[in-house]
């Protein structure tokens, strides 16, 4: 070992020092702990200090060096008086007070060194490392040749034997002496590549004459050169006297405790099989276990038992399969089996129980339980106390919650977890009192559930547990996420407001600027506007854009026909969920980052729009609503368009009314004045001539003032003729000529009269009276 240096910190003692150094090692002294990481190397071989066990400091060794014992000096015997290996790496001495003593830390040093360089030339060294010299409760030693070459503290514990007198006891001396010729020829078989055991029992005397039963395990190996053999050593005293007490109990005990040869054959069965499957005990003994478990189920079984067999475990996991009973039937069993082959036991030992009963509960507590899987809801059991029992996945499904939130707390823990605000809670811990309570058969109530990702609204139904004496031992819940529900409801509300809003628009640009405001509020889209077409461009102009909407597609200019998305879904009529927008090569608005957008039609009047940076945000319930405020926002156009035509039309008859005022006007002064004048000459007329000719006149004067009045009436009033009435002809043709005087007739009375008037002028008279009359 003169190539191995030991590195002693903490000024260790002279004489272990010295002793050291006759070992063949090279020392090195270090002030403190942290000086050895400067001196620290391939070189070497082990690290002693004096003080307590400090892993942290083994842990930066092994970091730096690698697998390098680390010896720790501790006083007052802790260390004989402990284990021997720590966790970490860490092998506890106690500090020498004499030189003999020094003397056999040093060769325990020397041991471990030597063993950790060997262990390091190992492809397992530092596992191989630690179970031998550090972390084993099992005595361990190397022998070469009968004797010990290596061994670690456990052995000298089991032994009773220093460090060096087991230096210089052969092995096989410290074996009882009525187990050293069946150790010895184990031992042979092994060297001479025989079929030895590599696990068997042995008796071990310690110093003081006690025997100790132990469990031996062997491995060969190549020690430094030469044929080793590694040897594992258990003390199973205890053990085996633990069995003696229990073998009494194993007699007695409800469950069947059964011993099964490595040949698959029983060789012992406990009293209670008869109780188990009704067998006298004995009675299967020799039968191989094949023949008395259900066929469906002995794979199951025997690949346990091969797995077992080839592991060399010591137990196996429970596994349940149908077993043959006296009856000829079937009993559900559930065994555990433990692996002792290696043993004096030589066999399995299996402990089975009858759980005919249990499975058939269990069976129906499954399909309870997929039932409540399946339904889709979250389900919920809290004792009387308000303790959370049971949570199915469901209830977490939409959330990050974890179940150990919820399962064995109090559900007051959601509020202090800050799951729930202080008012949810007191609305689900009064409908809880009142249902734990007797007071109330079901409650129902509605709660706010706040995550950090978002806020879910959950409806629960609680109803309580009564038990078999009647009083309510307990509550179950039934929740239901009702977020989407009254998500959808408040846009619902929303897609009212706007309808309600639209029905008192006057203008175009106020259902525009409406509908934006909609699209935001009912789909969550915050980029949204609207389009309205312009028929003197013959384009969609941007009537209304939400302010992301102007900061993302900038200054929208008119978009001729033809052009683009919003063109596409316009002349189609049809709305569409355009996905990756930005790589569509007939968008309108190039290099927007647009991923997402919803363009629907106004048929006849234009689109509106969301749009999304991100992906998959739509839902087809939000496109559902779309539709409906764009057949609402339709009816609203149509409607404005409609008051605006109907305004103009009484723009026009005004217009009109005036114009017809006017030639009311012309006509009340134009016809009226002459009328009367000519009334006025028929009076002085009637001074001076009689007859029927001036009553006809007359007549004709009273029917053209009639006709004036008619005119005037129709022009200011714009009334065309209320009825029409059918009429026979010749009525109308007979009093037509009666009004008509004949031309003979005024010819004849147009001589000249006394007072010298002119018979032409009169006669003109006449005739424009009876013409006037007859039309």
């Amino acid at each position: 070992m003169s190539d191995s240096r030991v590195v002693l910190v903490d000024e260790c003692p002279d004489d272990l020092v010295e002793a050291v150094e006759r070992r063949g090692f090279t020392t090195e002294s270090c002030a403190g702990p942290d000086a050895v990481f400067d001196v620290l190397d391939g070189g070497v071989g082990g690290v002693v200090l004096c003080g307590d066990v400090d892993t942290g400091f083994v842990s930066r060794v092994r970091g730096r060096a690698g697998v390098v014992p680390v010896f720790f000096l501790v006083g007052d015997g802790t260390a004989s008086a402990g284990e021997s290996a720590h966790g970490g790496g860490a092998i506890a001495l106690d500090e020498p007070e004499v030189p003999a003593a020094a003397d056999s830390v040093a060769a325990r040093v020397e041991r471990v060194i030597e063993f950790s360089r060997w262990a390091s030339s190992d492809r397992n060294s530092d596992s191989l490392y630690r179970t031998v010299v550090e972390q084993s409760h099992d005595a361990i030693f190397v022998t070469q040749g009968g004797e010990f070459r290596f061994w670690n503290r456990r052995l000298t514990e089991l032994t009773g034997l220093s460090d060096g007198e087991l230096a210089e006891t052969p092995v096989l001396s410290v074996v009882h002496s009525d187990d050293r010729e069946r150790a010895a020829a184990i031992a042979a078989t092994r060297r001479r590549g025989g079929d030895a055991p590599v696990s068997y029992e042995t008796r071990i005397v310690d110093a003081d004459g006690n025997t100790r039963e132990c469990s031996a395990n062997v491995r060969e190996i190549e020690y430094h050169g030469s044929y080793g053999v590694l040897v594992s050593v258990r003390d199973v005293t205890e053990q085996r006297a633990t069995e003696a007490r229990f073998r009494g109990l194993v007699e007695l005990a409800r469950d069947l405790v059964t011993l099964v040869g490595t040949d698959g054959r029983i060789r012992y069965q406990s009293p209670s099989v008869a109780d188990v499957l009704g067998f006298e005990p004995g009675e299967l003994v020799g039968r191989s276990v094949s023949d008395l478990i259900h066929p469906d189920d002995w794979e199951d079984v025997e690949e346990v038992f091969e797995r077992a067999l080839q592991t060399g475990a010591d137990g196996t996991d429970p596994v349940r399969y149908r077993h043959r009973n006296a009856e000829g039937s079937w009993t559900w069993l559930e065994s555990v089996g433990s692996n002792q082959t290696d043993t004096s036991v030589d066999g399995f030992v299996v402990t089975s129980r009858n759980v005919t009963e249990q499975r058939s509960y269990e069976q129906r507590l499954k399909r309870y339980e997929t039932i409540v899987e399946s339904i889709g809801q979250g389900a919920y059991v809290v004792d009387e106390a308000g303790v959370v029992q049971f949570i199915n996945e469901a209830a977490l499904s939409r959330t990050n919650i974890p179940m150990s939130a919820f399962v064995g707390r109090h559900v007051s823990a959601l509020c202090d977890a800050g799951y729930l605000a202080a008012d949810q809670y007191e609305r689900a811990e009064a409908a809880l009192d009142a249902v734990l309570g007797g007071e109330s058969e079901r409650e129902r109530f509605e709660i706010e559930l706040s995550l950090p990702e978002e806020v879910y609204v959950v409806e629960f139904t609680v109803s309580p547990i009564v038990g078999d004496d009647g009083e309510v031992v307990g509550a179950v819940a039934i929740s239901t996420d009702v977020t989407e529900r009254k998500r959808y409801e408040q846009r619902l509300n929303a897609l009212h407001a706007s309808t309600r809003r639209l029905t008192g628009a006057t203008s175009r640009e106020e259902v525009a600027d409406i509908v934006r405001e909609a699209a935001t509020e009912i789909l969550d889209y915050a980029i949204s506007g609207v389009l309205l077409y312009d028929e003197s461009l013959d384009a969609l102009v941007p009537a209304a854009f939400t302010d992301e909407a102007w900061a993302v597609f900038g200054d929208v200019p008119p978009i001729p026909r033809g052009t683009g998305l919003t063109w596409e879904v316009f002349e189609r009529g049809e709305h569409n969920l355009y996905r990756d927008v930005d790589s569509n090569p007939r968008r309108a608005v190039r290099d927007a980052g647009v991923r997402e957008e919803l363009i629907v039609p106004i048929p006849d009047h234009g689109v509106f729009f969301v749009a999304s940076l991100d992906e998959g945000e739509l839902a087809d319930q939000r496109i559902a609503l779309a539709k409906v405020l764009a057949a609402n926002t339709r009816a609203v156009l149509d409607r404005v368009e409609r008051e605006r035509l109907l305004r103009k039309r009484e723009r026009e008859l005004a217009s009109q009314n005036e114009q017809l005022e006017s030639f009311a006007s012309v006509v009340s002064h134009d016809l009226k004045n002459p009328l009367n004048a000519a009334m006025g000459y028929l009076d002085l007329a009637r001074e001076q001539y009689g007859g029927d000719e001036l009553d006809r006149v007359a007549d004709a004067h009273e029917r053209m003032a009639a006709i004036v009045e008619d005119v005037l009436a129709l022009a200011r009033n714009g009334q065309m003729v209320e009825a029409a009435e059918r009429l026979p002809l010749r009525p109308v043709a007979e009093a037509a000529r009666r009004r008509r005087p004949s031309l003979s007739t005024a010819t004849s009375r147009s001589t000249p009269t006394a007072g010298g008037s002119d018979s032409s002028s009169k006669t003109s008279f006449r005739t424009r009276s009876a013409t006037a009359a007859t039309t």
